[in-house]
């Protein structure tokens, strides 16, 4: 029997052969059985076909080699290669189903024939077969490849791939950007090198990645164009086949500055008044606290100073609360304007600031703070109402000997602000344990 009725005659048993050997490779596990055989089956009718057929010497000599013409219609065997991109088979894989094809053909036909040429007639048809499957495999694969690299091209993220020693393998046009190269100069780079100027330690990372086989990631920040500073979010995954030693590290580098612009303004919101843009009670409290803390350790006094105002009442009236909100915004200013950077002021709310002053190294200076906020507070305001004017009544309680917790100097500011106020306004007292049985505002919960 000649090998084309042959291959047509025992179709299912070569199948079965060749099925035993497929579907052991690990991209066929998760493939259904008739799905290994189809394009199997097509492709060894198409071969028995072309052993049928009468080609000339130079077509079978251009057969033999993988470059007859391409059919006019899409082979079964383009349709396989097709097919085994598109299901996770490698180009060493597919190949190999094709040298298994060949070999159940010739192991069931061989036993019993020897017609030579009918041997070699196969081969050549095995041979186009392969090319063919291979053409679409590769068509398909640098497809793919050129979508990746349009997608890797195109994105605003910095994208890149370096050896382990930190030579460049790719960076694209974002990347390069940020670095402020051309692609030709990224070509001798060292990744590593360009890195460290926004992540020091970039290598350390990168070794513990590929040590660790987990993917790392941080935030740098760095200057870009025209000393603009962004915030990135970066991660340095490594490459690693399984079982071996890691060949390469990947990542990219975001651009979260909006991001970072809005969780900062976020939490200001909920931390800071949203008038005057000082902190706001909650903000106040966890200030207090901390500098409590930091007096007992560094043994140097701090004050607090508690500061109503007198006649807002009368402007918020008389002019209006537009009016009584810019009048609020000025005094703010003019607070903030006598203390240091290390001072904490704060609203509490109505016409109600705090002041903190930390490390007090002589009283004087808590009197003279004092004194100076009041005179300002004293001067006209000009409004866009008109002009008003007001004064203030200030309390000031004084760690650690008016109190030794943050309670504790609240409760006894709030009194002395309270004996100012007795006192005729638009002055400051300092508490004393006289004033303990006096009404006290600033300790309640708003």
């Amino acid at each position: 029997m000649r090998l084309a009725p042959f291959i047509r005659t025992h179709l299912e048993q070569i199948l079965d052969e060749w099925d035993r050997f497929a579907r052991g490779m690990p991209p066929a596990l998760a493939l259904e059985q008739g799905a290994l055989r189809d394009h199997a089956r097509g492709m060894l009718l198409e071969i028995a076909a072309d052993l049928e057929s009468a080609p000339t010497a130079a077509e079978r000599e251009d057969k033999s080699k993988g470059k007859a013409p391409l059919a006019p219609e899409v082979t079964q065997a383009e349709l396989h290669g097709l097919s085994r991109f598109s299901e996770g088979f490698s180009v060493t894989e597919s190949m190999a189903e094709f040298r298994a094809l060949r070999a159940s053909v010739l192991r069931l036909w061989g036993a019993t024939h020897a017609e030579s040429a009918d041997v070699i007639r196969f081969n050549e048809a095995i041979d186009q077969v392969v090319a063919e499957s291979l053409s679409r495999f590769t068509v398909m694969k640098d497809r793919r490849a050129r979508l990746f690299q349009s997608l890797l091209d195109t994105s605003p993220d910095l994208n890149y791939i370096a050896e382990p020693s930190g030579a460049l393998i790719y960076a694209n046009p974002a990347f390069a950007a940020a670095v402020r190269l051309t692609q030709a100069e990224l070509s001798d780079a060292d990744f590593f090198q360009l890195a460290q100027e926004f992540i020091p330690d970039i290598a350390a990372q990168a070794r513990e990645a590929m040590r660790s086989g987990v993917t790392f990631r941080g935030e740098m920040q760095a200057t870009v164009a025209l000393g603009d500073v962004r915030t990135y979010e970066y991660q340095l995954v490594p490459v690693c086949p399984p079982g071996g030693r890691c060949e390469a590290i990947a990542g990219n580098a975001r651009d979260i500055t909006a991001r970072k612009v809005e969780e900062d303004r976020i939490r200001r919101r909920a931390s800071h008044d949203l008038l005057t843009d000082l902190p706001n009670r909650g903000l106040f409290r966890e200030r207090l606290e901390h500098e409590v803390q930091h007096a007992a350790r560094t043994r140097l006094p701090l004050a607090l100073l508690f500061i109503d105002l007198d006649g807002f009442k009368e402007v918020n009236d008389r002019l209006g609360h537009a009016a009584g909100d810019e009048l609020l915004q000025q005094v703010a200013q003019r607070i903030k304007r006598r203390t240091r950077v290390t001072d904490t002021v704060a609203r509490l709310g109505g016409d109600e600031f705090t002041v903190i002053l930390t490390d007090v190294t002589e009283s004087q200076h808590i009197d003279t703070i004092a004194a100076t906020i009041l005179g300002d507070l004293r001067e006209p305001f000009a409004l866009a109402a008109g002009e008003a004017g007001i004064s203030a009544s200030i309390g000031i309680s004084v760690y650690p000997g008016d109190g030794a917790t943050s309670e504790e100097l609240v409760v006894n500011s709030d009194a002395a602000m309270y004996a100012a106020k007795s006192a005729g306004r638009n002055c400051y007292r300092f508490f004393t344990a006289a004033m303990r049985e006096a009404p006290a505002s600033l300790g309640k919960t708003p």
